[in-house]
């Protein structure tokens, strides 16, 4: 190795993990000590190494990747998704990755936007009545509740209405209604396996094969074997799409309805760009919504869903000139890289131009990654994108949300698992004269 100094880092010990306390600390720790520090732990045996310089996270994430491993705090994870590809490692997750990848592909994605748009045409006309009414809307809550019922319905298809009329409800719906991801909502969100496992059960003995996710997975066959997946591995990879489908989505579009309702220029680029499309936005038109796209990213740098990534040295290595030990908890923050001014001029300002030109702006880009990097990177990248910017290419050539006065402040931040707002937000959605005349125009 080339170096044995001993990184910078805290007198205090403490372990970091998915909570308030590190979300604090570690923010303090970086303008402290720089942007590679030790942690001494208190409960851990190893010393944990916080890592945010750009190169150093791309040599984690991709240069060295495979000297890397899960790291703390998955097992939390793993108890609502089992051993998916989130959760899972090595051969497993190279398997299971190969396998679950064509179900991703643009193709695909594709014929599931007819879904979007009818989920978003449903939402966009009660909040048309709610705007007609002068009354406000649980931002928070209807963006929560609009992405599950995309993932549910690109996963299960007419399954889904099947499901809703023989249990009275959507079962799935606890995602929506609690959102405190303990270990009681754990043990009832994987009781629902038992749902997925009947419709499996019943396309295989009817012959179905309904144009949806479930069915791509169902028909997935490892490379080498040519086995499909054995139904754990199945319920655990549907699992996770569910809760990281859905998560990652609502958030970020609550995040972009209070960043535009509280900056009305970009409000007004965003109008401009749907009010040139010729209609209602389809997956022909992602190319024409390029700023809604820009938009997305903006959010993403400034609230990233997953706001600590973490992994576990193999063996030993090298970063930032400092010597890293084999079994160092290794942790990586796209909120500390994604708001350091060294970066991102302005880093605290909502400014969607900075992802206007890919080319021009790719030095920059490596220091944004809310869906990690390398072979890690989240699969459903593309369809999450998709989905935000049909979400605000239909909603908005109709529609601008306003918030109440007492809530034009910045939300309070609630740093768990996923980074959301403490409370939710309320907003006002207003008609635009433009489009007064229908909710669907």
């Amino acid at each position: 190795m080339s170096s044995t100094a001993v990184p910078p880092g805290p007198s205090e010990r403490f372990d970091i993990t998915v909570d308030e306390a590190s979300f604090e600390r570690l923010g303090e720790w970086q303008r402290e000590h720089g942007n590679l520090f030790r942690v001494r732990p208190v409960k851990r045996h190893d010393d944990a190494f916080v890592v945010n310089a750009p190169d150093d996270v791309r040599r984690v994430l991709i240069g060295n990747h495979r000297n890397y491993t899960k790291g703390v705090g998955f097992e939390r994870v793993a108890l609502m998704l089992g051993n998916g590809i989130i959760v899972s490692d090595g051969d497993r997750w190279k398997s299971q990755r190969r396998m679950i990848q064509p179900a991703f592909h643009r193709q695909v994605i594709a014929r599931f936007a007819s879904t979007m748009q009818r989920c978003n045409g449903e939402l966009l006309q009660r909040w048309c009545q709610v705007a007609d009414e002068g009354g406000t809307v649980d931002v928070t809550t209807d963006m929560s509740e609009l992405a599950l019922q995309v993932i549910l319905r690109c996963l299960f298809s007419e399954d889904l209405e099947r499901l809703i009329q023989a249990q009275g409800h959507n079962p799935f719906a606890m995602l929506v209604d609690d959102v405190t991801r303990d270990l009681k909502l754990a043990m009832r969100f994987r009781g629902l396996t038992r749902h997925v496992q009947a419709m499996v059960a019943s396309r295989r003995s009817e012959g179905r094969q309904p144009d949806d996710w479930l069915s791509l997975l169902m028909a997935a066959r490892d490379k080498h074997s040519d086995e499909p997946m054995a139904m754990r591995a199945l319920l655990d990879e549907v699992m996770t799409l569910i809760v990281a489908g859905h998560e990652t989505t609502a958030g970020t579009l609550n995040w972009i309805w209070y960043l535009l309702g509280t900056h009305p220029e970009a409000e007004a680029r965003l109008h401009a760009e749907v009010d040139a499309l010729p209609g209602a936005p389809g997956f022909d038109d992602l190319r024409a919504l390029d700023y809604a796209r820009q938009v997305a990213d903006e959010a993403l740098r400034l609230y990233p869903p997953v706001w600590l990534f973490s992994r576990k040295a193999i063996g030993p290595d090298t970063l930032g000139g400092f010597d890293v030990p084999a079994g160092a908890d290794v942790f990586l923050s796209p909120w500390l890289m994604q708001h350091d001014a060294g970066h991102w001029p302005e880093p605290s300002a909502f400014r969607p131009e900075r992802f206007a030109d890919v080319q021009s702006s790719a030095i920059t880009r490596t220091a944004w990654y809310p869906f990690s990097l390398g072979s890690r990177r989240c699969i459903g990248e593309f369809f999450s994108m998709v989905d935000m910017q049909l979400h605000l290419g239909l909603v908005a050539r109709t529609l601008m949300l306003r918030p109440r006065p007492e809530d034009i402040a910045a939300p309070a931040i609630e740093p768990l698992i996923n980074l959301r707002t403490r409370h939710p937000i309320s907003m006002t959605p207003q008609r635009r004269l433009r489009h007064e005349q229908s909710p669907t125009a």
